[in-house]
Parts: structure tokens; sequence; C-alpha cells
């Protein structure tokens, strides 16, 4: 089953699956857990948001995957798996290719500073032992914005009871 929705900025559409619309992503999004809890980057302009981003010139996508995850949490990865992927269009214009990862952590390590958790792009971690409702984000200013849409609202349901969501 695909949806198709607006996106959390103006002219956003999104059209989201569990199936791979599209071969090649560029991005990735992180639904990870630890010990059980949900695992959340502050962004340092945006709020709290899932681990992800963008794939660089010559990475995998699975090393986009360990790598955000390292840069932005300080996460390293037991295991993780596709669950889904999202593409996102200006206008008509195809901008993102995210596939979405649940994942297990095995460690959280504290990072040096000059990496991303240390005031570049993220400041701090956040373990929830309950994933929040689309109803508390909607009503937190301290989320970002990007979790305001309902990629969340759809893609958190689907992460229930999976077996990476138990310590």
């Amino acid at each position: 089953m695909n949806y198709e929705f607006s996106g959390a900025l103006p002219n956003q559409t999104i059209l989201l699956s569990k199936e791979c619309l599209i071969e090649e992503a560029n991005c990735v999004l992180i639904f990870a857990f630890y010990q059980g809890k949900l695992v959340l980057a502050r962004h340092h302009c945006r709020g709290w948001e899932l681990p992800g981003g963008s794939r660089e010139e010559g990475e995998s996508i699975i090393q986009t995957v360990i790598r955000e995850m390292y840069e932005e949490t300080g996460g390293e990865l037991d295991s993780f798996e596709r669950i889904g992927q999202y593409l996102i269009y200006e206008k008509t214009r195809l901008v993102f290719v995210k596939n979405i990862y649940i994942s297990k952590v095995r460690i959280l390590r504290e990072l040096p500073n000059g990496f991303e958790t240390n005031g570049f792009e993220t400041n701090g971690v956040w373990l929830l032992d309950v994933i929040p409702k689309q109803l508390e984000i909607m009503n937190d200013p301290t989320f970002s914005p990007l979790m305001k849409d309902k990629v969340y609202l759809i893609v958190s349901d689907w992460v229930k009871g999976h077996r990476f969501t138990h310590c």
C-alpha cells in the first residue's frame, strides 16, 4: 500500500511505501532503539528528531545508515533493516528518496568535539521509553517540524512490536 500526502514544508508532496519505489536512495531515516528505547537527536535549529541524513558521494546507503547514526547520536548499530521508503517532491520535482530503517543500537558513545552531536548539527540524545504519539509531537515545539508530517505517524505504527523495540 502506498500513501500520498503533503509534506512538513510548503509545496511538498510525499509518497510513502513499505516497498522500494526507487532503487537508489539518497537519504536515510532511522527509527533506532537502544535497550528498547527510541533514540532521538536534537538538531540545533529544528529540535528533536529521528537520526538520518544524506548519502555522501561514493558511499553505499548502508554506509550512510551507519555513519549518520554515529555522527548524530554516537550510536553503533548491532543490526538494522529497511522497513520502507518515501519520496519527497517539491512541486513536481523529486528531491529526496529516503530509505527508512529500524535499528538496534549496540552502544551509545560520547563523541569528541567536532562531531555533529557536540554542536555542529545535533546537540544531545534523548532516549524515550515509549514512542511518542503524533498529537504529543504536534503540540510540542521542541520537536522538529520534520517529525510532524504523516511519515512519522504511519511508520511509528509500523515499528510497534518489532523485535528491535524490545531490550
